[in-house]
């Protein structure tokens, strides 16, 4: 099966791709945010050409896996991409951005860089490292 993982944040959102077949998951682009119904539409469509029949989105927890405030932003955009007839799953995930930020170091890319699409790798990752 092939996924599109989802770094939702207030300004931008990451997107990775992936499938369980193979293991491989690649950081694929970075949304500007601008809301659930416009950034539903874009994820919708880049799941569509990437061929992704289920969309994974990050639910940023507590170590602890508590809810924190952050967490109503993906369940809205996970609501919006079901009523555009997405398969969706929210993945618990804490400190994504601080592992995206740590590849993106490796990496050698400047400290100004995007990371969420590296973010969204790392939540598909743990998504299919738990199935």
């Amino acid at each position: 099966m092939r996924y599109l993982a989802v770094d939702p944040g207030g300004r931008s959102i990451g997107l990775a791709v992936g499938d369980d077949e193979t293991g491989v998951v690649s950081p694929l682009t970075v949304l500007r945010s601008g809301g659930a119904r416009r950034a539903s539409g874009e994820i919708a469509a880049t799941a569509r050409r990437v061929g992704a029949e289920r969309v994974v989105v990050g639910l940023p927890t507590t170590v602890d896996g508590e809810h924190t405030p952050a967490c109503r932003r993906s369940e809205v955009l996970a609501e919006a991409l079901r009523a555009l007839g997405l398969e969706v799953e929210l993945q618990p995930e804490h400190l994504s951005t601080r592992e995206a930020r740590r590849r993106a170091r490796e990496a050698g890319l400047p400290a100004s860089a995007a990371v969420d699409h590296l973010a969204a790798q790392v939540i598909l990752e743990d998504y299919l490292a738990g199935r």
